[in-house]
């Protein structure tokens, strides 16, 4: 069967429903947000973004979701691209849309909107671009599609004024009006709403503390709270209306990119992680597996109004009709490495819990300290003791994790990683937090926690998380592709494994902060950050096929070598590590009762 007869039988697949969903009405609401990271949602209010993400918003309505959706590969994560491959469905490499200015530079007749292709596929059709960004009326203008900028009070003004007013009273004016037109009789059949405020508020153009795009910044969390809001009045007025029982609506939310400090222009990280919301009649409830992408839109709406997209070269695919659902499991099953760290030797911590509740936490691992420097039991821990982490007069020093070259991985390299790290002061070189790599060459096999590593323009060298693998991946009619050069290949024809550096997180010097790291079946590496305000942050990769076995055993402080010319020179506590994926859940918790002065054993 060729591929644009599967992709075919996918859009019928997502069209069907029950009889009377199929004689109801197609209608959409899609949702820009312009700069809004997964995790800000998370760590906002954001009450009507989590009641659509639980399923919650009205009855026969399901979510598909995920936090780790990725802006284009091909172009920095910047605004003018990832609008363009929302409203049009391919990345840069077609549109040419490569930054902010070049609206001009694609062949819309060839590429337009789904805006576009609905109203000239359906005649009757009402379809609405609502955008605060002067520049997006360049985004594909057409007759058969109306236009509206956010209000006469604010007219004129550009997108980088350093005044957020203006911002604000676009966005409000526009929602303002969406709502009221939603519950009207002149509500479109299709509206794509852009929001500008969490831009504005991570470049720090708001009142507010603006330290960027942070979900600890008050500035920032408001903006994502502002545009929850006029999503709930929108979702409310569509409710409301006389005619929903009728009417089949697809809603989605998504952003064009994230933000790491007061910028967004880059090739990974915060920059690139951005939620994918999917809610209809006909998603399936539960968490859209790997890395979606935001051009993923066009397919999935021209889908829900029966239209056949598989002759118009898009790059994205339709979501929503796989999820998974996270599966509850014992936090002792998978656990082979454990130290708390409150005792003299870690060889004899590791198996602290010993038997808990009748589960038995054996393991053929041995910690074994490195060096005279290296101490556990050491005061001034997180919880009691904790391991005091440095080198030698000799260079020597770190844990060595005995017989962890020997584990077996679920699905050969799921795995997860908890513990809690304090770094008084910046560390000197690339050095180690924990790893099995030989870390003489970051394209080397293995995996490892980097605690000082500048990737990209960022100004100080944080933690970052390395491996190599095939990278972001994705199945087209039981082909799998990977992205090489910024474009999608067949995995036959990729030119091998690349480095893939995941990070960066700045370090609260000073501060006990926790740190987690697990990858699952779906290759997407979660990287998370517990910080000291009781915030966690997460960082998304996909790393499929990653080479995760070396021989070398797991060091803590250290590479898989125990030789790396730089040990770290810090404090860890209550480590542990699972040869199985750890859910966002397991992760939470954790954290969370750490923060309560429970550790690990506590749980079990």
């Amino acid at each position: 069967m060729n591929i644009n007869r599967k992709l075919a039988i996918a859009v019928a697949a997502f069209g069907a429903a029950t009889a009377t969903a199929e004689a109801a009405t197609p209608k959409t609401l899609v949702v820009m947000l312009d700069g809004g990271r997964s995790d800000a949602i998370e760590n906002g209010i954001a009450p009507n973004m989590r009641r659509l993400i639980a399923g919650k918003w009205q009855e026969g309505y399901n979510c598909a979701w995920t936090p780790s959706a990725k802006t284009v590969p091909d172009a920095l994560a910047s605004s003018a691209p990832n609008h363009a491959a929302i409203a049009l469905g391919v990345t840069t490499k077609k549109n040419n849309i490569v930054n902010n200015g070049y609206y001009g530079k694609c062949d819309y007749t060839k590429y337009p909107s789904w805006l576009v292709r609905i109203a000239e596929a359906k005649p009757d059709a009402k379809t609405l671009f609502m955008y605060s960004w002067k520049s997006d009326e360049g985004l594909c203008p057409s007759p058969k599609v109306e236009f509206a900028f956010g209000g006469a009070l604010v007219e004129g003004k550009g997108h980088m004024s350093m005044s957020g007013a203006y911002a604000w009273e676009r966005d409000l004016l526009n929602g303002a009006d969406l709502a009221r037109r939603l519950a009207s009789d002149d509500c479109p059949d299709a509206t794509l709403l852009f929001l500008d405020l969490p831009d504005w508020g991570g470049h720090g153009h708001l009142h507010g503390d603006g330290v960027g795009f942070y979900p600890y910044s008050t500035a920032y969390l408001g903006t994502i709270n502002e545009c929850d809001g006029i999503i709930g009045r929108c979702l409310d007025a569509i409710a409301k209306r006389p005619t929903f029982k009728d009417e089949d609506w697809l809603v989605m939310i998504t952003s064009d990119h994230g933000g790491y400090a007061n910028t967004h222009g880059l090739f990974g990280g915060h920059a690139t992680a951005i939620p994918l919301i999917v809610a209809s009649r006909h998603v399936k409830q539960g968490r859209i597996p790997g890395t979606p992408h935001n051009y993923d839109v066009a397919p999935t709406v021209l889908a829900h109004f029966g239209i056949d997209w598989s002759g118009f070269d898009l790059d994205g695919q339709v979501v929503g009709g796989e999820t998974v659902v996270d599966r509850v499991r014992p936090l002792a099953e998978g656990l082979v490495a454990y130290l708390p760290c409150d005792g003299r030797k870690p060889e004899s911590a590791i198996n602290h819990a010993g038997r808990v509740d009748g589960t038995s936490l054996s393991s053929s691992v041995v910690a074994e300290t490195r060096g005279a420097a290296t101490v556990s039991g050491s005061k001034g821990g997180f919880f009691e003791g904790c391991l005091a982490i440095a080198a030698d007069t000799n260079g020597i020093g770190g844990v060595c994790l005995k017989g962890s070259e020997s584990l077996k991985f679920e699905n050969g390299a799921d795995f997860a990683m908890t513990m809690w790290v304090k770094m008084d002061a910046p560390q000197k070189g690339d050095t180690l937090i924990f790893g099995n790599k030989n870390w003489r060459n970051g394209n080397n096999p293995g995996i490892v926690l980097c605690a000082a590593k500048r990737t990209e323009n960022v100004k100080t060298p944080g933690v970052v998380f390395n491996c190599i693998g095939a990278g972001e991946h994705r199945n087209v009619g039981g082909e799998t592709q990977v992205v090489e050069a910024g474009r999608w290949v067949p995995l036959t024809e990729a030119r091998g494994r690349k480095r893939i550096d995941v990070g960066t997180y700045d370090v609260e010097f000073g501060k006990w902060t926790f740190y987690a790291v697990t990858r699952g079946k779906d290759g997407v590496i979660r990287l998370y950050q517990g910080a000291s305000d009781g915030r966690l942050y997460c960082i998304y990769e996909d790393t499929y096929e990653i080479k995760f076995d070396t021989g070398l055993p797991f060091f803590l402080g250290q590479d898989g070598t125990g030789r790396y010319g730089r040990t770290f020179e810090g404090l860890i506590d209550d480590f542990a590590l699972w040869t199985r994926e750890l859910s966002h859940g397991d992760v939470r918790r954790i954290y969370e009762s750490g923060r309560k002065g429970l550790i690990l054993s506590d749980l079990l």
